[in-house]
């Protein structure tokens, strides 16, 4: 047992528990490495990708969770804390070390950075007390089931529904559009006076020309008003009012019956504090193909909060947690390291069943792990089906255990 005030040492501290952290330390388990730490304040592990369809009306929030301690992988320790501090080692041979706000302070060889982003306050202050009005839903901030719930009060009284999707970096960019396409469905099966409006705050939706010409059709064959380049300044949600302001400075007022918001996105305020972040949000400063930090030897970062060059999503990091771990293992060996493309993924539902996979790389160029002969543009039932029900069991079962 170690002193006390002293660290407990070990082989390696994943910060954060979620779909990257727990990916990572089982595909390190499985290359033979030991003694791994996941730290992670929370007791409930969610997919995150199935909120849409929670937010949307076609799944249950229980279907989406899973108990912390049921997805820790066999032989991590699980240190239910979040993190305070971190004290990179600028030594090739000395400890990081990480003080937890329990108490807990661990010593470690290598450092695995994924614990995400949290809502941007600076950017756009007053995120949380918008959250707590009737009118303000967002599959992004824990609120699915009341994103449902206001999507159908909508339907019944009629007015305007106004979606956000903000600047980068955020989880999956498509996805913010998925339950406005179903909330589409529903309202014209409805038939309530509804219109939308999307406010994105960038020039384009994805930056992917061709999907971004899809996405963009099927909004404007339903009517959806979509503004580029606005950016959601402030929120005042007992007025239902926004306000937004243009890439030229203009600012001017948007009233909402109903608003989805998906706030602006940083890393964690760690990240910044330990020297571990670059220039953009606060994201971890490491080389976008293998992971390693471009200044602290022995820190690696994947997921939502490393700034990898492409747009963060649970597909991507099915592509990445293998390669992370291949490489921290092979910098112990002296071999050689792996790369990681920047493939990322991104499901967008264009209506309540049919759904453009939407699959492309760090230059923004299509991919397609479809059969040649299917185009990857082509709404499709299968593929709704696929990302609805398969792949949740491929992340259950295969994911999270390092086998897919």
């Amino acid at each position: 047992m170690p002193e006390a005030n002293s660290p407990e040492h070990v082989d390696v501290v994943v910060l954060g528990g979620g779909n990257a952290g727990v990916a990572v330390a089982a595909q390190l388990r499985r290359r033979g490495v030991h003694r791994i730490a996941i730290v992670e304040p929370s007791t409930t592990h969610t997919y995150r990708p199935l909120l849409s369809y929670v937010g949307g009306g076609e799944a249950s929030l229980p279907t989406a969770q899973r108990s912390q301690a049921s997805v820790t992988p066999r032989g991590c320790r699980w240190v239910r804390s979040s993190v305070e501090t971190v004290t990179p080692a600028e030594d090739p041979d000395g400890d990081h070390m990480v003080a937890c706000a329990d108490g807990t302070r661990l010593a470690c060889r290598d450092l695995v950075v994924a614990t995400g982003l949290v809502p941007d306050d600076d950017a756009l202050p007053g995120i949380a007390e918008a959250l707590t009005h009737p009118t303000v839903v967002s599959n992004y901030l824990d609120a699915a089931t009341r994103t449902w719930a206001g999507i159908r009060g909508l339907g019944e009284r009629g007015g305007h529904a106004v979606f956000t999707l903000p600047r980068p970096p955020v989880s999956c960019s498509a996805t913010t559009l998925k339950p406005l396409f179903m909330a589409l469905d529903h309202w014209d099966g409805a038939g309530s006076g509804v219109w939308a409006t999307v406010l994105v705050d960038r020039p384009t939706l994805i930056g992917v020309d061709e999907l971004d010409r899809t996405i963009l059709d099927a909004l404007r064959d339903r009517g959806v008003r979509v503004r580029t380049n606005s950016t959601v300044v402030g929120v005042d949600a007992d007025a239902r009012r926004l306000r937004v302001r243009t890439a030229d400075g203009v600012e001017d007022a948007v009233d909402y019956d109903l608003l989805h918001l998906v706030p602006p996105y940083r890393a964690g305020g760690y990240i910044e504090r330990a020297g571990l972040a670059g220039g953009h949000a606060g994201l971890v400063d490491v080389d976008p193909e293998t992971f390693a930090h471009k200044r602290f030897p022995r820190v690696w970062s994947l997921g939502d909060c490393a700034d990898l060059g492409t747009d963060p999503s649970g597909g991507a990091l099915r592509k990445q947690a293998p390669v992370c771990a291949h490489n921290i293992v092979a910098s112990r060996r002296g071999t050689d390291l792996r790369r990681y493309d920047g493939y990322t993924v991104a499901p967008v539902t264009v209506s309540r069943h049919r759904a453009v996979l939407g699959e492309f790389d760090r230059t923004r160029r299509m991919t397609s792990s479809l059969p040649s002969f299917l185009s990857p543009l082509k709404p499709r039932l299968l593929t709704w089906a696929f990302d609805r029900y398969a792949l949740p069991q491929i992340y259950w079962r295969l994911i999270l255990r390092a086998l897919a």
